[in-house]
């Protein structure tokens, strides 16, 4: 796999993925200190403007046309510059032209140059060109092109710092820019004091780094320089040339080669590793030799603190002069190599090494072209578990990636609420302890107590006290002081209300039973349910968590009924619904029956002021509803005012008083009788109106009260007796009767009637328990009787006198 493979492809997609994010504003001095680049936005971009950030340069090289000492070119990042560059002025020690493109990102995202073969681009032989120019950095690309992607010539104090550099041109095909293939970049000409230090170099030509006849002072250092087709850097008559701290992975031929006179080089605190057999399509470069120094290159060159994995198919360590050795061992007999080492780092993707005695705190901090920090920009570090056996300070990393403590935590608030903690959220929390791990803890950022992290991952669950925004903090610490942190922020918002929606089923048609359901949606726990099945009956009681479901209620009168639900949870809060529901059953209420609206008698119950009144005669429910007097009273229906149509009544037995309602809404009360009284109205004046009467029991005596304000009397009936009052004679006034009720069960009732004549009819209808009604139901002229059955809550209704069938019908509310 080439480079451009291995991290070019991941550095493109990364980039793509970025291009539409905005650089940050940048401060600059009124003399322009910066200058913009920017081609993501052609409509705002111009090579004829001052670069200034809101009108940048569309191209990289009219940006270094115009840039002087000191100035930056800031290239935006993510973008792609196709476009080969000549930097023709040069900057001043210590006040350099610098063209950088920032580096989000492990690699290196903006592209300048143009690929080998890219469809539709003009290739571009350079990406960049240094000609006798000076003090020139440049930091942040990811470099390409058909030939060498970066060619320094007869330059000065060039620095090439964190790029990555593909390009070159292989052994076959392609056009080279000097008699033979190229390499990714070549140093030439009389150039001094270049410097190259933490880039990835894998071309696709020959070597990755090429300095030639010439050339001095290249400092060639942190670098991973990988996967190049002939070898990783070459240095030809170029004395003073250091190669320092780079790591060497995959590359065909020699790693590090001398040749010509290149003395006084100084190759130090290298990783090599050779590639696996069969990798390289050349035989001879598979087992090349990793470090090769020519005899005229030997004198005055330091080899030392480098770690050397030969091929494993045979390869050699090192060519010192004309004496090869195949081992770090053999090649201490040069007076070379003291500290060198076969120690295999083992490298991961990004040519970071394993944690390990030879390579870790194994270098010469002390050694030309070492840098404070890394290939990444970090820190040399100090890892307490390896003994220090470099020089300096003694714990610099041989090759380009210094191992970090990598103490880390990662907090995330999965948002997920536990069951029952609606203020509660799962937290899961990574924590890699370090080289030397002190404490690792969780702050939830309510002001409660801390919580202790273990290796690994760590899911814990907290209940906050109250909505609001709140901050997680996860801290780990090492020993020797080092600090890790994480944050993340969560909002709770307010707890919901509980949600009380209770049901009830008649369990059987046939009874006055229902079933209890409960439907509480809480989101804290219930602790108790309270269950009032409105009859007056003591409320049910259950503690939650269990919901009272399939609690089972029977009522001892058959009706409508409002069941009320009320759920208290563990934080105080409650909540109350009501349902209504039907049950079977003894129907509660007292029978009525008068002209109510309707050209024949209508029936009803009244119950505790509430008229339900059955206008059909038919199954079902009340088609009519009226509200008149309160618990406790009589209802009486008569004509109060001369008109054929009853109005409603009531007697109050504790004050025995009648209160009457009249079609205008207005009420009259009327007292009459005493304690005990049974109310009864009927037309005794033969004046188109009703008449007040009562039927004291105690005396079996009606007594009716006539307009005039006269009262009469009679005694008629037995101790038992229920009065009723009807036109049975058909004589357009009122006659007197009585109910006999059945005394045992199944025993008939009786219903006896006085006529004008004197004389006296019964007849036999229903059973014990009923009570009775009387009116014209079929509209004869002529009153008649029936019974409403408690039990039942069953209307009969005779018709003696059209031969019809009775009516019996069941009323139910």
């Amino acid at each position: 796999m080439t480079i451009r493979h291995r991290i070019g492809l991941a550095a493109a997609v990364a980039g793509s993925a970025i291009a539409g994010t905005v650089l940050p504003s940048v401060a600059h001095a009124a003399d322009q200190s910066v200058l913009y680049v920017d081609n993501t936005r052609p409509q705002n971009c111009s090579d004829a403007g001052s670069g200034a950030q809101d009108r940048p340069f569309c191209t990289v090289q009219a940006a270094v046309d115009v840039a002087q000492p000191g100035q930056t070119v800031q290239v935006r990042f993510g973008g792609e510059y196709a476009e080969s560059v000549t930097v023709k002025h040069s900057g001043l020690p210590g006040k350099p032209i610098t063209i950088k493109a920032d580096i989000p990102y492990r690699t290196p995202t903006t592209t300048l140059g143009v690929a080998p073969g890219r469809t539709g681009v003009p290739a571009a032989a350079h990406a960049l060109v240094f000609s006798g120019v000076h003090d020139i950095t440049v930091s942040g690309f990811r470099l390409d092109a058909s030939q060498e992607s970066v060619l320094v010539q007869d330059s000065e104090r060039i620095v090439l710092n964190r790029n990555t550099l593909l390009g070159g041109s292989p052994a076959s095909g392609g056009t080279p820019s000097f008699p033979g293939p190229t390499p990714a970049l070549r140093i030439t000409g009389k150039s001094n004091a270049t410097t190259v230090s933490r880039n990835t170099v894998g071309g696709i030509g020959t070597v990755g780094v090429a300095v030639e006849a010439g050339v001095t002072g290249t400092v060639v250092t942190t670098n991973a320089i990988v996967s190049n087709p002939a070898g990783g850097i070459t240095v030809t008559d170029a004395p003073g040339t250091v190669v320092a701290s780079n790591s060497f992975s995959e590359n065909c031929g020699n790693d590090v080669l001398l040749t010509g006179n290149s003395s006084g080089a100084a190759v130090v605190n290298n990783i090599v590793t050779k590639v696996p057999a069969g990798h390289c399509s050349d035989p001879a470069l598979k087992s090349a030799t990793a470090l090769s120094v020519s005899a005229d290159s030997v004198t005055g060159t330091r080899v030392d603190y480098n770690s050397i994995v030969p091929a494993a198919n045979g390869g050699l360590a090192y060519q010192w002069g004309a004496t090869a050795y195949a081992t770090p061992a053999d090649f201490r007999a040069t007076g070379q190599g003291a500290h060198d080492n076969a120690v295999d780092p083992k490298f991961d993707y990004d040519v970071k090494p394993r944690a390990v005695e030879g390579i870790t705190d194994a270098a010469d901090a002390t050694a030309p072209g070492m840098l404070d920090t890394d290939f990444y920009d970090n820190p040399r570090a100090d890892d307490p578990q390896i003994a220090n056996t470099g020089t300096g300070v003694g714990y610099y990393d041989r090759g380009a990636v210094e191992l970090q403590d990598e103490t880390a935590v990662s907090v995330k608030a999965w948002g997920t609420t536990p069951a029952g903690h609606p203020l509660g959220y799962r937290v899961q929390v990574q924590y890699t302890p370090g080289w030397a791990p002190d404490s690792a803890t969780l702050d939830f950022g309510d002001g409660s107590d801390k919580v202790t992290l273990v290796q690994g991952s760590n899911l814990i669950d907290h209940d906050y006290p109250g909505p609001g925004t709140y901050t997680l903090t996860a801290t780990a610490t090492s020993k020797s002081g080092l600090v890790r942190t994480d944050v993340n922020t969560l909002t709770l918002a307010p707890v919901p209300a509980i949600t009380v929606n209770p049901r009830a089923s008649t369990d059987d048609v046939a009874t006055a039973r229902v079933s209890f359901q409960d439907n509480t949606v809480s989101p804290w726990p219930v602790t108790r349910y309270t269950v009032d099945f409105g009859d007056g009956s003591a409320p049910v009681v259950t503690d939650g968590p269990t919901a009272p479901n399939g609690l089972t209620h029977v009522y001892g009168v058959g009706g409508t009924y409002n069941i009320t639900e009320t759920v208290l949870d563990n934080h105080g809060r409650t909540t109350t619904a009501t349902t209504s529901t039907w049950v079977n059953g003894p129907q509660r209420g007292v029978p009525f029956a008068g002209y109510l609206g309707g050209p024949t008698t209508q029936v009803g119950l009244f119950d505790n002021g509430h008229w339900h009144i059955d206008y059909a005669k038919t199954t079902g429910k009340p088609s009519g509803n009226a509200s008149f007097g309160d618990a406790g009273d009589i209802p009486v229906v008569g004509a109060w005012e001369n008109t054929c149509q009853c109005q409603l009544g009531i007697y109050r037995p504790g004050i025995s008083t009648f209160a009457l309602q009249l079609q205008n809404g207005s009420v009259i009360a009327v007292p009459f009788g005493e304690p005990g009284d049974i109310p009864v109205a009927g037309a005794w004046d033969h004046n188109g109106h009703d008449q007040l009467a009562i039927f004291r029991p105690s005396t079996r005596t009606l007594a009716v009260r006539h307009d005039n304000g006269g009262v009469t009397a009679m005694s008629f009936g037995n101790a038992g007796d229920i009065p009723i009052v009807g036109d049975w004679d058909g004589v357009h006034h009122a006659q007197f009767g009585l109910f006999r009720p059945g005394v045992n069960p199944g025993e008939s009732n009786t219903f006896i009637l006085r006529h004008d004549d004197g004389s006296v009819s019964t007849a036999s209808f229903g059973a014990t328990g009923d009570l009775p009604v009387v009116g014209d139901w079929q509209r004869t002229g002529r009153t008649t009787y029936g019974i409403f059955r408690p039990s039942s809550h069953v209307f009969a209704l005779n018709n003696p006198n059209t031969g019809a069938a009775d009516p019996i019908f069941t009323l139910y509310y």
